[in-house]
């Protein structure tokens, strides 16, 4: 039997492979996106989700304005800004 290292987050996780992947740089901010059409933002310092978004297309790609208040998703036919907000990830362009 092994033990594994890693603490487990909780809460909601994806359904199908994690495609992209990004850290904030100045917040304890994660966010990643999946085949499953969501994106979410996990706080890794308390181990908790934060957000998660469904969208219509499957996302590609995922980065975070080092502020932390604005992503990037990258779908098959276009990059939309986002922002972030207390409970929603919002197409801004």
């Amino acid at each position: 039997m092994t033990i594994s290292p890693f603490k487990y987050l909780q809460g909601h996780f994806h359904s199908d492979a994690i495609i992209g992947l990004d850290v904030c740089i100045r917040k304890q901010l994660l966010v990643t996106c999946s085949k499953d059409k969501t994106v979410c933002i996990w706080n890794y310092e308390q181990r908790r989700l934060e957000l998660c978004q469904a969208f219509n297309e499957e996302c590609l790609a995922v980065a975070f304005h080092p502020s932390g208040f604005h992503v990037i998703v990258a779908n098959t036919d276009k990059i939309q800004l986002c922002n972030v907000t207390s409970t929603a990830i919002i197409q801004y362009k």
